[in-house]
């Protein structure tokens, strides 16, 4: 589904060098690192929203190496961001406004069209809100929700930042119950998340991040949470 070959990626705090990865159809990769340990940059970089320096990437079976986010979006990627308001939505705007804003083509949108879109969207996610309610107003939860109903419903990767953040249990659980839906479909998954229990839950391989170093491990039952958060902390496999 996508492969990252020998990637080398800089940015302002630290360095990760040739770093690999391939993820299967239907595979969940978890990440696993402190704030600021290089999972930001990898996950970034696997949809083209964070320059490489050296290294190649594929998606399928395109050359995506130096694409913009766009072009990742048109092969099928899809990308969550951690900031719910500050990245994955814009406050102020409706949900019905949201929906407009995947409509594909901007300059011309149907709005009866997007509206039953929205209403359906709302029912289908259980959505606690209108189809004219402003995004800023719903809870974290809903927001989550809505950046769900967003995604496509047949991505080839999907690449989400903490998709579980802030969210109570139940919350939690269906947002699961749609990503794993998605991928028994085929999609893949590289999530973040802070919740090691919930990395080690859902994760078919790991990758560790610390101070830019980088180790992708399986995920075996004899791999505990303590392992997990000591490996996080510097500690060598």
């Amino acid at each position: 589904m996508l492969t990252l070959r020998d990637v080398t990626i800089s940015d302002r705090r630290l360095q990760i060098d040739r770093f690999s990865l391939s993820i299967d159809h239907g595979e969940v990769i978890g990440v696993a690192g402190l704030d600021g340990s290089g999972q930001a940059p990898i996950m970034r970089a696997a949809v083209g929203l964070q320059p490489i320096v050296h290294g190649e990437i594929t998606l399928g079976a395109q050359p995506m190496t130096g694409k913009p986010y766009r072009a990742y979006l048109a092969a099928g990627a899809a990308f969550g961001a951690a900031g719910r308001l500050e990245e994955g939505l814009v406050p102020g705007l409706s949900l019905t406004e949201h929906f407009a804003l995947i409509n594909g083509d901007s300059a011309r949108i149907r709005w009866g069209h997007v509206r039953a879109h929205t209403q359906r969207q709302i029912e289908h996610y259980q959505i606690k809100g209108q189809a004219d309610s402003r995004i800023d107003s719903l809870s974290g939860g809903n927001q989550q929700r809505v950046l769900m109903a967003m995604l496509p419903d047949q991505p080839t990767i999907m690449v989400l930042e903490q998709p579980t953040r802030g969210l109570d249990v139940e919350s939690a659980r269906w947002i699961w119950t749609q990503l794993l839906g998605r991928c028994e479909a085929g999609a893949g998954l590289i999530f973040s998340s802070d919740d090691l229990d919930e990395i080690l839950a859902y994760s078919d391989r790991i990758i560790v991040c610390f101070a830019g170093r980088t180790s992708v491990l399986d995920n075996t039952p004899e791999l505990s949470a303590e392992t997990l958060g000591a490996l996080i902390g510097g500690a060598t496999a």
